[in-house]
C-alpha cells in the first residue's frame, strides 16, 4: 500500500524506522528484543539477505523485513501493520522457504539450529500478548521441533503498560518499540538506569531530528529502479509484457495501491487484478 505518514515523530511501528534502529548500536536493541521473546541469551552474528530465492518466473519476489543469524538460531522478523489471512500466508511462506533452503547441508538436514519468525503485530484485536505456533498434532506432539512462529500483540502490550499490569514486564524492551515520544520519556523515567531504554530514546530522537526525511515517493522510485537494476544484472531476457507482469507481482506483494501499480507498470487494472 502506498503509505503516507503525517506525523512529526516516527516510532518503530513503521518498518523503515524499525530496520534503521535494529541495525544500529551493534544490534543492542535487536539482541534485547530477541532475548525477551526467545527466552535465551541471543546475540546477532550475521545480518542475512532478506531476498529469498525464486524458483520459477511466475513466483513473486520474497523480501522479508529482517533476517538474522544469532548464536542459537535463525530469526525472521516481520512488522505487520495489519493481521489478516493474506499477511499470515505471506509470512508463513517466507519462513518456510528459508527453512527449506537452510536446513539442507549436503546429504543431511541441519537439526541443530532453531528457526523463528517473530511477527510484531499492530492493529490486532484480542487480549493475548503472545501466540506461539508450532507444527504439531492434536495431542500437542511437535512434528518439527526447531521451527516456531511467534506473534506479539504490540497494541495489547501498550494497554497492559497503561494499566500498570505486571505481565508487561517480561517484554519491556519489546514494548518500547511501539511507544511515541512522550510515552518513551515516561517509560525511561519509570525504568531509571535501564541503559537499553536510554540508548534507544537517544537513537530514536536522532532518527527523528530534522536531518531524517522520509520521502515515500522517493522510496518508491528507488524501489522501482532497484528492481530494474536487478533484472538487468541477472540478465533477464523477458519481453516487455513479462517484465511488466513481474514488476506488478512484486508491487502487489509490497501492498502498493492498484492505482500506483497501474501507473508504474502501464498495465490495465483488469490485468493487475488477475495477478492478485
Amino acid at each position: 500500500m502506498h503509505q503516507k505518514v503525517n506525523v512529526k515523530w516516527l516510532s518503530c511501528k513503521y518498518d523503515r524506522v524499525f530496520k534503521s534502529v535494529m541495525l544500529s548500536n551493534n544490534y543492542m536493541f535487536l539482541n534485547a528484543l530477541l532475548t525477551e521473546i526467545i527466552g535465551t541469551k541471543e546475540e546477532v552474528i550475521n545480518n542475512l539477505s532478506t531476498e529469498q530465492k525464486i524458483t520459477n518466473k511466475k513466483e513473486r519476489i520474497k523480501i522479508m523485513d529482517m533476517l538474522f543469524e544469532t548464536n542459537n538460531a535463525y530469526v525472521n522478523i516481520e512488522v505487520n501493520s495489519k493481521v489478516d489471512k493474506e499477511t499470515k500466508i505471506r509470512n508463513f511462506s517466507y519462513i518456510t522457504t528459508f527453512y527449506n533452503h537452510s536446513t539442507k547441508r549436503g546429504t543431511n538436514y541441519d537439526k541443530h539450529k532453531k528457526f523463528y519468525q517473530i511477527n510484531l503485530n499492530y492493529g490486532s484485536n484480542g487480549t493475548i500478548k503472545r501466540y506461539n505456533h508450532f507444527m504439531q498434532d492434536n495431542q500437542e506432539n511437535k512434528y518439527i521441533d526447531n521451527l516456531q512462529i511467534v506473534e506479539i500483540n504490540m497494541d495489547y502490550l501498550k494497554k497492559l503498560w497503561y494499566a500498570k499490569d505486571e505481565r508487561v514486564n517480561e517484554y519491556i524492551h519489546v514494548l518500547m518499540l511501539c511507544l511515541e515520544k512522550e510515552e518513551l520519556e515516561i517509560l525511561k523515567n519509570e525504568r531509571k538506569g535501564d541503559e537499553i531504554i536510554m540508548a534507544y530514546e537517544k537513537t530514536m530522537n536522532k532518527i527523528n531530528d530534522d536531518t531524517f526525511t522520509w520521502d515515500y515517493d522517493r522510496d518508491n522510485e528507488m524501489l522501482i529502479n532497484g528492481m530494474k537494476s536487478r533484472a538487468e544484472e541477472k540478465g533477464f531476457k523477458q519481453g516487455k509484457k513479462e517484465q511488466q507482469m513481474a514488476m506488478a507481482k512484486t508491487l502487489i506483494n509490497k501492498k502498493m495501491s492498484l492505482d500506483f501499480i497501474q501507473e508504474v507498470t502501464k498495465l490495465s487494472k483488469v490485468q493487475i487484478q488477475k495477478l492478485i
